[in-house]
């Protein structure tokens, strides 16, 4: 989940003294008076999303301090541009009509060679040829030949690269990367399949060809990083599958932390994915006592600051939402306009749901947890529902549910959303009489067709406390 959105309307000159990014716009014709910056300045770390606002000449322009390369992905209404990357210093200024996106789109300034070079390589080899119809054809033929015709892509795209212009070696060291982990992945996809099952770990590594680039472009790459976690994923299920039992979270970090002592992936790649591994072991079951072992361990081996720190943070982070730890207080409006607070509540258990109109998995645990509510009906339990919408789908969203309870809204950079490390829809919290939370993770309301979850707010509403 995008954990950060800002408005924009003024820009300091000092702020961009200090090796800074900047992108400005023009729109001809808008369609809308916003766009939308989305920035990934790592890989383990959260993304950053950016609310651009047009003026009243219909341009935008938004600036920040990036140390080193960063992505950019670009949303202007139904028209975008996807994991571009950008180096400090870079000053690019864009012009654009939104009905003729691609044929109008003009890029100039410091940094502008890149987006031509994004802009002439997707002409040439994404829509000319139309690479996913290409793909598809190419997966129909026998193995061997499926990947002489990627690694042909391949060398055609490197070699469009290395001779374009005025590319910085960094940028081309990274474009490289991507280019190489993008069509790779083609094939650890298709060695990921059953047919394929009893292929060594030697003959599938030998099989692809991830060499030959910079580690620091390796642990800067997106498309590089995706294409070892596939990788890696693929080796740890063949692993589960020799030792005929699934790995856990901490078998699985030192699966690839033995890949690294093996010298099999370098140490630029290690920290990502094993910061990776992490992070999605933290926010999903909590800062427990078996994720903290290798968690530490992490924290000796990371070289990279930006990594360390962001782990580091998210620990502290999950231990406040540990279970007998104080649920912080919020004051939100509900749906009629009521300032409604968490303490308002003490006394009763409060199950406290974040979600939005957007997300399925959402939609999907609602009918369930009206079920759960019907249960619950004249007991001293409160069902609080936080959506991040904006206010119109909110009220929309809620109506269109018939949600019942008590309907709450607020931004998705709020600190209500930061306070309870809301990484994903739907998020569920379970507090106790005494305002604590009460238990490590909640059930999902559709489990068991709302059974068990109804078993844990019983437990809960029976103690003493």
């Amino acid at each position: 989940m995008i954990r950060l959105i800002t408005l924009l309307f003024f820009i300091t000159t000092a702020a961009f003294a200090q090796g800074s990014f900047r992108i400005s716009g023009e729109v001809q014709n808008p369609t809308q008076r916003r766009a939308i910056l989305i920035l990934h300045r790592d890989w383990v770390g959260n993304e950053e999303e950016y609310e651009l606002t047009l003026n009243n000449d219909n341009r935008f322009s938004f600036i920040t301090t990036i140390k080193d390369p960063a992505y950019i992905d670009f949303y202007y209404s139904d028209q975008s541009f996807h994991f571009w990357i950008v180096e400090p210093k870079d000053e690019i200024t864009i012009k654009f009509d939104p009905a003729k996106f691609w044929k109008t789109l003009q890029i100039n300034g410091q940094g502008s060679e890149k987006g031509q070079y994004y802009t002439e390589h997707q002409q040439k080899f994404e829509i000319a040829n139309d690479w996913e119809l290409q793909v598809e054809k190419w997966r129909k033929l026998p193995l061997k030949k499926y990947f002489e015709k990627l690694d042909e892509e391949q060398n055609k795209q490197l070699d469009f690269l290395e001779n374009y212009q005025n590319l910085s070696q960094t940028f081309k060291d990274i474009r490289k990367a991507d280019i190489i982990g993008a069509i790779q992945n083609y094939k650890v996809e298709a060695l990921s399949g059953s047919k394929y099952a009893s292929w060594p770990q030697d003959s599938i590594r030998n099989s692809l060809k991830l060499e030959d680039v910079p580690v620091a472009a390796q642990g800067a790459s997106l498309e590089y990083g995706n294409a070892y976690i596939s990788l890696v994923d693929l080796l740890i299920a063949k692993e589960a599958t020799r030792k005929k039992k699934e790995l856990t979270e901490v078998e699985e970090y030192n699966f690839i932390k033995s890949l690294y002592t093996k010298k099999q992936i370098s140490h630029e790649l290690a920290e990502r994915m094993l910061g990776v591994k992490l992070q999605n072991a933290i926010e999903t079951n909590g800062a427990n006592a078996k994720i903290l072992t290798p968690a530490y361990d992490y924290l000796a081996f990371v070289q990279n600051k930006a990594y360390k720190n962001h782990i580091n943070n998210l620990i502290a982070l999950q231990r406040t939402l540990a279970k007998g730890s104080p649920a912080k207080d919020f004051s939100l409006k509900d749906s009629d306009g009521k300032e409604v607070s968490l303490k308002d509540f003490k006394g009763k258990v409060v199950y406290l749901n974040f979600w939005a109109s957007w997300c399925g998995p959402c939609i999907y645990d609602m009918k369930f947890a009206e079920k759960i509510k019907d249960h619950f009906k004249n007991k001293d339990v409160v069902f609080l529902q936080i959506s991040t919408d904006n206010e119109a789908d909110w009220l929309e969203a809620v109506k269109a549910n018939d949600l019942k309870g008590i309907n709450l809204r607020t931004e998705d950079n709020s600190q209500v959303v930061k306070n309870y490390a809301v990484s994903g829809m739907p998020s569920y919290f379970l507090i106790d009489k005494s305002g604590n939370f009460a238990v490590s993770k909640v059930i999902d309301p559709s489990d068991e067709d709302g059974k068990t979850l109804i078993q844990q707010i019983e437990e809960v509403l029976g103690r003493n406390e």
